[in-house]
Order: C-alpha cells, then sequence, then structure tokens
C-alpha cells in the first residue's frame, strides 16, 4: 500500500506543479500597470489628497500613543503641523504647491510623470533624507 501510495502522491505533485507553471509564467510576463503608468496632474493632486488626509490620521494615532518620548512627541507634532497647515490652505493655494513640485518631477515637461521621472525624484528625496538625517545625527563643531 505504501508503494503504491508514495508514487501517487508524487505524481499528483508533478501534474499540480505543471498546471501551475502556464500561471506563474502569464503573471510574470505581464508588466505591472502601475509601473508603465503615466500620470497627469490631476491624478497627483488627486493622490497627494489622499496622502495629506492618510498623513494626518496617522500622525494623530501616533501622537494619541502612550509613552511617547519629548523628542518623538516633538518630532510627529512638528510634521502633524505641517499638514495640518497644508490641509488648512485653499485649495487654489495647495494645487499652486502641488503644481510646482509636480513641475519639479516632470523633467521633459509634457505634463506627464513616467516612470524614470517618479524613480528620479524618489531618489533625490532619499538622498535629500539622507542627508538631513546626517546633519541631524553628526555631533555640533565646538566653537571657539
Amino acid at each position: 500500500m505504501i508503494k503504491l501510495t508514495l508514487p501517487t502522491a508524487a505524481a499528483i505533485l508533478l501534474v499540480a506543479a505543471w498546471w501551475h507553471w502556464p500561471a506563474v509564467a502569464q503573471r510574470v510576463s505581464q508588466p505591472d500597470a502601475a509601473v508603465t503608468e503615466m500620470i497627469t496632474f490631476d491624478q497627483y493632486r488627486d493622490f497627494r489628497a489622499r496622502d495629506l488626509e492618510q498623513r494626518q490620521a496617522r500622525l494623530a494615532r501616533q501622537l494619541a500613543a502612550p509613552g511617547l518620548s519629548t523628542t518623538e512627541k516633538a518630532s510627529i507634532e512638528r510634521r502633524k503641523a505641517y499638514y495640518d497647515r497644508l490641509a488648512s490652505m485653499p485649495a487654489e493655494a495647495r494645487d499652486q504647491i502641488y503644481r510646482e513640485r509636480f513641475d519639479q518631477i516632470d523633467t521633459n515637461h509634457d505634463g506627464k510623470l513616467d516612470p524614470e521621472e517618479r524613480a528620479a525624484w524618489r531618489e533625490k528625496q532619499r538622498e535629500y533624507y539622507r542627508q538631513q538625517s546626517a546633519g541631524r545625527a553628526s555631533p555640533a563643531e565646538p566653537q571657539h
């Protein structure tokens, strides 16, 4: 009985693997729509509006958490104040800020953000925040 069960189980596993193989190949070959999508200003503005709401809610939750250090609380309050100011602006003023940022990202000025422009912007932002972090981490120079 065991001699028959082992080959049967192996055959079932082999058939299952072969059955699954075309589905895996098909998923891998299709490009991710989010990666290849061109983003217009309206889409960018809508994304920023949703992101603003989510950040405000997340920062409010973080501030309500017990046991925050004074430094952590000050950092969260500073970020929350920025997003609260942005949310309280008239829509036209907020759109102007978003338009300026969009134009910085849209390096070829075709009115759409392609994947390469978005990747370059993300890298530029990472470098900026790395430098900010390094500046906060390095000890202050002694004054003479």
